[in-house]
C-alpha cells in the first residue's frame, strides 16, 4: 500500500506526549486527569506515553497518547498485524486507523490511530473504553483521530 508523503518531518524524539495538548482541547475533550507513563507492552517497552481520562457517567473511556520512535504506520497496513487496518489521514498526515480484528460496532474494546509524523515514527493514541457498548467503534476511531489531530497540531506549532 503506497503511503503518501509527509508534508513535514515531526520527529518524536524526546517529546512528552503531555504536552502535546493545550488547556482548551483537554477541557473540549473532557479530560480531569492527565498523567505521564512509560510503555509497557513489548512493541512500546520504555516509550513516552501519556494517559488522558475522562470520566462521564456511564461510559468511562480513556486515550493512550504515545510517542512511537521505532517504528512507522507501515507495520499496522501489512496485514501482517492482529488488526483490521485502513490508511486514512490526520491534520494532513497519513495515519493507520486499526482495531482487533472480528471487533463489531458493539463489541470492540478501543480503537487506534497511528499517524505519520517522520521516518520510522509515529504518534499512537488508543482511545478505550470501560464499557462495551457505551461508543460505537466509529465513534472511538472518530476520537481517537480528533486526540491525534489535536496532538499533530501542537507538534507542528512546537517546531
Amino acid at each position: 500500500m503506497a503511503i503518501p508523503p509527509r508534508p513535514a518531518d515531526l520527529k518524536v524524539d524526546g517529546v512528552d506526549p503531555c504536552t502535546l495538548f493545550t488547556e482548551a482541547q483537554l477541557a473540549e475533550l473532557k479530560v480531569w486527569k492527565r498523567r505521564a507513563v512509560i510503555g509497557t507492552s513489548e512493541i512500546y517497552k520504555g516509550a513516552k506515553q501519556c494517559a488522558l481520562e475522562v470520566t462521564s457517567p456511564g461510559k468511562g473511556y480513556d486515550y493512550r497518547v504515545t510517542a512511537v520512535t521505532t517504528e512507522g504506520i507501515e507495520p499496522w497496513l501489512t496485514g501482517k498485524r492482529n488488526v483490521e487496518a485502513h490508511l486514512t489521514s490526520v491534520a494532513g498526515h497519513a495515519a493507520a486507523r486499526f482495531y482487533f480484528r472480528g471487533s463489531t460496532q458493539m463489541n470492540s474494546p478501543d480503537c487506534t490511530s497511528v499517524v505519520d509524523v517522520a521516518q520510522g515514527q509515529g504518534l499512537r493514541v488508543t482511545m478505550s473504553i470501560d464499557l462495551r457498548g457505551s461508543f460505537t467503534l466509529d465513534q472511538m476511531c472518530q476520537m481517537s483521530e480528533q486526540v491525534a489531530g489535536f496532538a499533530v497540531e501542537q507538534l507542528r506549532a512546537s517546531r
